[in-house]
């Protein structure tokens, strides 16, 4: 989408970049933090025309064009966001986890920086279904402002974005539902599944709400499990095993891109039959601008990574290493399909034996002396087992957080990041206690469907989630505890006592 921005006057542009005499990029990005404010708005300017030219390059100084987001001058402030907004429609990924803050940018008192946060958001959004929510919500919103270059940019956008997410959702494999009031539902395309509500307190508390498959997990009465309407399913009677074969660099020949993530790119790619039969593993690949030497250390992080994840993938429910080099590593495919991706399962039975498996999973690497470092969604894959049977979660991405923080902060989901993620200078490094935090916060998603921290703090669970006794908030308020001593001692700690809270609820498991 090329929007129609606001004119802008090229004289003063043209007066702007007169400021400074330099087009090399790191040049400019130190020179955002002069004192004179037109050598700021002169880098910014330039930094607009080399974030189409060299984007790449414009990114590896992100923190310090986003920290001029709020600059004194408005020069400045308009020239950063263009780069922002030029960065969020040709190297989303770059902003992924900054999208509170492209969000922050559409309150903005100038037009033109709010137009930019709105390009921004588009940019990202389209690019990530997870903020499909958020993302939308910020463009509908924006569909009211009184600028009305802005209002009619935000409806194009609304409709191009959500075709765009409906789209890959399809391709994933999982249906799209969309909850809006019926001004909102005007705007999104025709095709798309939409239920609309009122503006009423039992309306959606976004003005755009999208989910995709099961909603949050509920209850099952046992006596009704026969009911054609109880959702079906049951543990599986084992996980089946990886291929036991060796991948080299060589074997590889990398296709679809499935999922990105602030260190790696997943692929689907093609092997020889001979090596493996139907000839597909998922390729994990550090993202270019680290794979390439930018920081050394990020990519030797990434190696002893993948040196400890190997060390424990022989547990059931660990993604088995079928290969690796200094900058990939080659699992079984499985489309990407992450619990991200898919969404909570849809009865209490399933999320706790989920919980079950991924704990011990993580006790069994703790055990070894590995530690995860960043469970989320995107870190818990699946499995397909025998028909009728729930698939199997597998955990993976053993170690990258802490190979992802050398260059982001935090290194995996905001939703889902500990204390430490944020600022391990005051809460430490990532250590089994970590890992508490991410069971609790994986638990939390399993049986709510959202993630655990927003701009309020963590909601209870049992009222984001009628089925649940309040008694689980208790749980969730010690697991996510900001203070690492207040957390449970181990992840079986957590996991009994999430069993004891769920015990005597209908469709517990195991019943």
């Amino acid at each position: 989408m090329s929007p129609q921005r606001h004119d802008v006057d090229p004289g003063a542009v043209a007066h702007h970049r007169g400021a400074v005499d330099t087009d090399d990029v790191a040049e400019l990005a130190e020179r955002l933090h002069s004192a004179d404010a037109d050598e700021r708005s002169g880098a910014a300017w330039r930094l607009v025309e080399a974030a189409g030219t060299e984007p790449t390059a414009v990114r590896a100084h992100l923190e310090a064009i986003v920290a001029r987001a709020d600059d004194e001058d408005v020069w400045v402030r308009r020239g950063v966001t263009w780069v922002i907004a030029e960065l969020a429609e040709r190297q989303p990924d770059a902003l992924s986890m900054k999208f509170s803050e492209l969000v922050a940018l559409t309150d903005a008192d100038d037009e033109l920086v709010r137009q930019n946060g709105a390009v921004a958001v588009a940019g990202v959004t389209k690019r990530y279904p997870e903020r499909a929510t958020a993302g939308l919500s910020t463009l509908a919103s924006l569909t009211r402002d009184a600028d009305p270059l802005l209002a009619r940019y935000a409806e194009d956008a609304v409709a191009e974005v959500a075709a765009e997410i409906a789209a890959r959702a399809e391709d994933a494999g999982y249906p799209m539902l969309v909850r809006t009031t019926a001004e909102y539902a005007a705007l999104l395309p025709d095709d798309l599944t939409v239920v609309t509500t009122d503006d009423s307190e039992d309306g959606p508390r976004d003005p755009v709400s999208v989910s995709f498959g099961a909603d949050a997990p509920v209850a099952v009465d046992a006596a009704d499990r026969g009911d054609e309407s109880a959702p079906p399913g049951h543990p599986p009677a084992e996980v089946p095993d990886a291929p036991s074969v060796g991948v080299s660099q060589a074997d590889l020949t990398p296709g679809l891109e499935l999922r990105e993530t602030v260190l790696t790119t997943d692929f689907r790619a093609t092997i020889t039959d001979d090596t493996l039969e139907h000839g597909l593993v998922t390729l994990r690949r550090l993202n270019a601008a680290t794979a390439n030497g930018t920081d050394s250390r990020v990519v030797e992080a990434f190696q002893r990574a993948l040196k400890r994840w190997a060390a424990v993938d022989e547990y059931p429910h660990i993604e088995r290493v079928l290969g690796t080099g200094d900058t990939w590593v080659a699992t079984r495919y499985d489309g990407a399909e992450t619990l991200a991706r898919r969404g909570p399962p849809a009865t209490l039975s399933e999320a706790q034996w989920v919980v079950d498996r991924v704990t011990r999973a993580v006790s069994y690497a703790h055990a070894r002396g590995v530690v995860h470092g960043g469970l989320h969604p995107g870190a818990v894959r699946f499995v397909e087992t025998s028909v009728g049977a729930w698939d199997a979660p597998v955990v993976a991405d053993w170690g990258f957080a802490h190979a992802a923080s050398g260059h982001h902060s935090p290194p995996i989901p905001a939703g889902f990041a500990a204390p430490e993620h944020h600022d391990p200078a005051s809460y430490g490094r990532f250590d089994q206690s970590t890992d508490v935090f991410g069971l609790g916060a994986l638990a939390y998603f399993l049986v709510t469907g959202v993630s655990p921290r927003g701009g309020d703090g963590v909601v209870p669970a049992a009222q984001q989630n009628p089925a649940l006794p309040e008694r689980v908030d208790s749980l969730f308020e010690r697991s996510l505890a900001t203070s690492k001593q207040a957390r449970f001692e181990t992840v079986l700690d957590f996991q009994a006592a999430f069993d004891e809270c769920v015990a005597d609820l209908p469709g517990a498991w195991p019943a």
